[in-house]
C-alpha cells in the first residue's frame, strides 16, 4: 500500500461522519505513518546471476554497484533485550552497494513471533514510501493474507534448487517479489523497490533471494501490552523498530480487520511532532507522567521521566461511531510494559 492509498483509506474511514478538520489531519498522520513505518510484506534488492535471466545489461549492473557508500546516523538507544527473543533465521548476503538495515518488524501471535520482516535502504535516505527499499519477510500468518503479493505477470524461478515464483505486482508503483519455501523452513519473500526500471528491479530481487543464507542472530521485542480491550485482546499485533533521522522509534499496532478498531502505540524521543494538535488537547496525568489527551481523535500523548515520548491512538471502524476512547488508552498505559529501550547498533548493518 502506498501513501496515496493510505490517504484514500483515511478519508474513506471518516467520510460518513463529517468530522472536524483536526480529526481528519490526525487520522491521516496516523495512517500514513503506519504505512511508512512498515509494510510487513516488503521489498528487497539484488541481481548479478539474474542479469542474464531477465535481460539486464552490464551497464545497468555496473551502475547499481557504483552507488555511493552509505551514511547512517549514529543514535543513542538503550541496553536492548526484552521479554521476547526472536531468531532472525535468514538474511541476504548480497545487497546493492550503500544499503544498510533500517527497519525490523515482528508479528506477535499468542506471545510468539510468527513473522519477521527486515528492510534495507540506502544511507541518509528518508523513511517514507518512495525510498528505495530491499525487504525480506521470514514466515507467514493468515492475518497477512490480504497483503499477499499478486499480479498478472508471474513466472517460475529457481532459488538455489528450490522452486519459487517471481511476481510483478499490478498497480503503480509496481514491485517484484520472489517467494519460495525451503523444505522444512518458513516461507521467504524478497522484494525490491528501487528507482530502476522493472527489469532492473526484478534482477535485484532475484539476486538478493539467491543470496539468502541462514542467520544465527536474534532480535528482541522489549515493550508489550498488559491489558487490551476485549475486542483487541486476542488480535495479532505488530512490533516495529526503526529510526526517524537520528532518533529511534518503536511501535506496537494491532493488525486491522474489517469491523474492528485499530490501536497504535509509538514510543521514541520525538514521536509527538507529526501528530500533536495542541489547540485540541487537554492536560492529563497517567502513571505520574504529564501529557495531553485529544478525545475527539482518540489520542493520548505522554512524556516519560527520561524525556521519551509516547503516542497512542485508538481508531474506530470506518462506518462506526467515534466514542471517547481515552479511558481505554489510559488503562492500556497503566498496565503497559515499556521494557528496556532498544539497542540501535544494528542500524546500517547488512
Amino acid at each position: 500500500m502506498n501513501d496515496r492509498e493510505a490517504i484514500r483509506d483515511a478519508f474513506a474511514a471518516i467520510a460518513d461522519e463529517a468530522p472536524s478538520p483536526e480529526r481528519i489531519q490526525a487520522t491521516l498522520a496516523a495512517r500514513t505513518r503506519q504505512h511508512r513505518q512498515r509494510r510487513i510484506v516488503l521489498r528487497v534488492a539484488g541481481m548479478g546471476v539474474a542479469a542474464a535471466t531477465v535481460g539486464v545489461t552490464g551497464a545497468e549492473v555496473w551502475r547499481l554497484l557504483q552507488q555511493p557508500e552509505a551514511h547512517f546516523p549514529v543514535m543513542g538507544g538503550g541496553p536492548g533485550g526484552g521479554w521476547l527473543d526472536v531468531p532472525l533465521r535468514y538474511r541476504p548476503t548480497w545487497l546493492p552497494r550503500g544499503y544498510g538495515q533500517a527497519d525490523r518488524s515482528v508479528i506477535v501471535v499468542d506471545d510468539q513471533a510468527a513473522v519477521v520482516a527486515l528492510d534495507w535502504r540506502p544511507g541518509a535516505s528518508a523513511s517514507d514510501g518512495l525510498t528505495p527499499t530491499v525487504g525480506l519477510t521470514i514466515g507467514w500468518h493468515d492475518v497477512l493474507e490480504p497483503n499477499r503479493p499478486t499480479g498478472r505477470r508471474t513466472e517460475n524461478v529457481d532459488v538455489n534448487g528450490v522452486a519459487g515464483q517471481l511476481i510483478q505486482t499490478d498497480g503503480e508503483p509496481s514491485s517484484p517479489y520472489v517467494i519460495w519455501q525451503p523444505p522444512g523452513q518458513p516461507q521467504l519473500i524478497v522484494s525490491a523497490m528501487t528507482h530502476g526500471d522493472l527489469d532492473e528491479q526484478r534482477a535485484i530481487a532475484l539476486r538478493v533471494a539467491r543470496s539468502v543464507q541462514p542467520d544465527q542472530r536474534h532480535i528482541s521485542v522489549g515493550p508489550r501490552f498488559g491489558w487490551l480491550p476485549a475486542d483487541l485482546a486476542a488480535v495479532p499485533w505488530r512490533f516495529d523498530l526503526g529510526h526517524d533521522g537520528a532518533t529511534w522509534v518503536q511501535s506496537l499496532s494491532t493488525i486491522p480487520a474489517d469491523g474492528r478498531r485499530h490501536l497504535g502505540v509509538s514510543i521514541g524521543p520525538d514521536v509527538h511532532k507529526d501528530n500533536f494538535i495542541r489547540d485540541q488537547a487537554q492536560p492529563i496525568q497517567v502513571r505520574g507522567f504529564h501529557g495531553w489527551q485529544v478525545p475527539d481523535n482518540g489520542q493520548l500523548f505522554l512524556t516519560l521521566s527520561d524525556g521519551v515520548e509516547v503516542y497512542l491512538q485508538l481508531l474506530s471502524p470506518a462506518s462506526g461511531p467515534s466514542p471517547n476512547t481515552v479511558p481505554e488508552l489510559v488503562r492500556i498505559v497503566e498496565e503497559f510494559d515499556f521494557g528496556p529501550w532498544p539497542d540501535m547498533a544494528w542500524v546500517g548493518t547488512k
